[in-house]
């Protein structure tokens, strides 16, 4: 469990490289205090998607040290590992892998297990929070990607995780849409949740405190670093 002064992420040094590709991440230093929005910008190949992967326990690091709510995560077993995941992290898939056979309250609750129905409340009371509460009854099928991607939001967030990652939270996403979706993450982060996405959006990243650039695998502080280049503004959300 996070205290005040142990923040959800700390990483140092963290790599990983895949077989014969070449790819990954070739060193990364990252930490996310509760409460804080943080955004990562790159291109696509620079490491986006093996950092998430990592920071989500997903992967495991080649060299470094990570430590997910003040817990080093080289030193778990695979239960352990998973164990830390469902407590402590909270994911936002690109492709949502909401359940179509589902409403939206019983996707949110799926997050604790089988039983919908004794997390049924909370559910509820996530989602409205997040201005879906009209919905709740709704099928995921007959939402607006916008709206399914705010009960994505709410089935990462709904069991108070330390550490929010979200994987192109706006792609896709109309102006107002996205406006939602960046509505509901803030609110994970007034939850108490460090909050970590990535985004090829510079608006995105703007409403963020902090800023990350992947260059070729290294993540620098968006202003520090030979590949910590400002973005153009692209302009609205999306």
């Amino acid at each position: 469990m996070c205290t005040d002064s142990t923040p959800p992420v700390l990483a140092e040094g963290l790599a990983f490289r895949y077989g014969g590709s070449g790819g990954g991440l070739v060193s990364a230093d990252l930490r996310l205090d509760a409460g804080v929005m943080a955004a990562v910008e790159g291109p696509s190949g620079s490491g986006k998607s093996t950092l998430l992967a990592l920071l989500g326990l997903i992967l495991s690091p080649d060299a470094g040290v990570l430590r997910i709510a003040g817990t080093d995560t080289a030193r778990l077993a695979g239960a352990e590992r998973d164990l830390l995941r469902r407590r402590s992290i909270g994911i936002v898939l690109q492709d949502l892998g909401l359940l179509g056979f589902l409403d939206a309250w019983e996707n949110v609750a799926a997050a604790f297990g089988p039983r919908l129905g004794r997390h049924r409340a909370v559910a509820r009371e996530l989602l409205g929070d997040l201005g879906m509460g009209e919905l709740a009854d709704a099928s995921v099928a007959e939402l607006s990607g916008g709206q399914r991607q705010r009960v994505a939001v709410a089935r990462a967030a709904v069991k108070k995780p330390a550490l929010v990652l979200a994987d192109e939270p706006t792609s896709g996403l109309d102006p107002d849409n996205a406006d939602s979706v960046m509505r509901a993450l803030r609110a994970c982060a007034e939850r108490g949740a460090a909050v970590l996405l990535v985004t090829h959006a510079s608006a995105v990243a703007q409403a963020c405190e902090e800023r990350y650039v992947l260059d070729a695998g290294v993540l620098y502080k968006a202003g520090t670093g030979a590949g910590a280049h400002e973005t153009a503004d692209e302009g609205a959300l999306g």
